[in-house]
């Protein structure tokens, strides 16, 4: 009987030793395979990063462009404001010479006209002490 109680023991020992190995290599593989989820959530969130950076070059690069743009548009405008200034100038110029011209010429319409009457006069005056 008291073989057999250690033959039990022994046995038991053995069956412990081999649950005991059994429950390590079951738990080895519950931390690979762990590891190999944080591994691949890892991967996932690199490729998110990756993805990220990418989004924000693009986004660096057209804000650079635009900015490009925006500086090109204002020197557009400046310019185009600086040719309005200078065009509305000219056009005060324009109108106020033209305004002298009108006057100078309902000036000499009305000396014309003044010369034309007296050569009127002139030659009724004439005709009148040829009579």
């Amino acid at each position: 009987m008291e073989g057999k109680r250690q033959l039990e023991k022994r046995d038991f020992g053995k069956r412990l030793s081999l649950d005991s190995s059994l429950v390590e290599y079951m738990d080895s593989n519950k931390y690979i395979e762990h590891l190999l989820t944080q591994l691949e959530e890892q991967h996932r969130n690199l490729w998110r990063e990756k993805l990220a950076v990418a989004r924000l070059q693009r986004e660096v690069a057209r804000s650079r462009r635009e900015g490009t743009m925006h500086e090109k548009l204002i020197h557009e405008l400046e310019e185009e404001r600086h040719l309005r200034l200078q065009s509305e100038k000219r056009l005060r110029e324009v109108t106020l010479e033209s305004e002298r011209s009108r006057v100078q010429m309902r000036g000499l319409q009305q000396q014309f006209s003044r010369y034309t009457l007296c050569a009127i006069w002139i030659d009724h005056i004439t005709r009148c002490r040829g009579l």
